[in-house]
């Protein structure tokens, strides 16, 4: 799995964009292709402690048909799940990307995910098959330590990036990274800070300079980090979106930062969270 694009495929509306969206990532890193379809566990079991509620005889037999309904469920979710993979894997052959890997695994999606160490890049469909935002989106971001694209329901090429920065030394460490990837080359950079010194943000755009990639800056003031990073993007066209998944809080072990929660549930475009 090494300088692996994984995508994260599980038959809801964002399946169709999280493939095209790791297709475009993988040629641009050129980087192997994978696609993942991950078998949840059921939080309820099918077969339970029955004792003290059913006679000896008829507890066995009822727990013998549990048995075998919950086998039959693994077994059409398994199906289920491959053929989402197929499908998947036919839609990209079609776009000329003929060489995809196909994974099928058990366990929660971000258990499942952490212990995939050997990629480059993930991406992930900001609305699950459950819910608007993953199920288990918050929980992968903060278990994952590679990077993250979350995208929406509908794929366009990106060609304008934001990169929001805010002066402190993750934030400064996280664009000296994107300089030396080339998701960012030939893109339109666009540099906004809220809230922050102006002078640090003149401090970002030369190490952009430096690296030879083109960009504007723009200082923002509001209540809302995330409210204004929005408004700017929408109104900027911007199509793609970097940002660093933490807070500034002591309790940031445990939370990936306000400023980023609000981005996962109100932004429209694509995020690529960088850990």
């Amino acid at each position: 799995m090494n300088n692996t694009v994984t995508g994260c495929v599980d038959g809801s509306v964002s399946t169709r964009a999280v493939c095209e969206y790791a297709a475009w990532a993988a040629r641009t890193l050129h980087s192997q292709l994978a696609l993942l379809h991950v078998i949840e566990k059921d939080s309820i079991p099918v077969v339970s402690d029955l004792t003290g509620i059913l006679g000896i005889d008829s507890q066995q037999l009822l727990t013998d048909e549990l048995v075998e309904l919950e086998g039959q469920r693994n077994r059409l979710l398994m199906a289920q799940g491959k053929a989402i993979l197929e499908s998947c894997a036919q839609l990209l052959q079609k776009q000329g990307i003929p060489d995809v890997v196909l994974l099928q695994k058990h366990g929660t999606p971000d258990e499942t995910l952490a212990e995939l160490n050997d990629i480059r890049l993930m991406v992930l469909g900001r609305r699950g098959s459950q819910h608007q935002v993953g199920s288990h989106l918050e929980s992968v971001i903060r278990l994952q330590k590679k990077p993250l694209l979350v995208v929406p329901e509908n794929y366009s090429v990106p060609s304008r990036v934001m990169f929001t920065y805010d002066g402190s030394e993750e934030s400064r460490i996280n664009l000296e990274r994107m300089t030396m990837s080339p998701l960012l080359w030939g893109l339109e950079c666009r540099l906004v800070m809220v809230n922050g010194k102006k002078e640090e943000l003149l401090t970002a755009q030369k190490i952009l300079c430096d690296a030879g990639i083109e960009n504007s800056t723009t200082h923002l003031t509001g209540q809302s980090v995330g409210g204004e990073l929005i408004r700017y993007a929408e109104e900027n066209t911007v199509d793609l979106i970097v940002m660093g998944a933490y807070g500034h809080s002591r309790l940031r072990q445990f939370f990936i930062g306000s400023h980023t929660s609000e981005m996962l549930q109100k932004a429209q475009q694509p995020l690529l969270i960088l850990r």
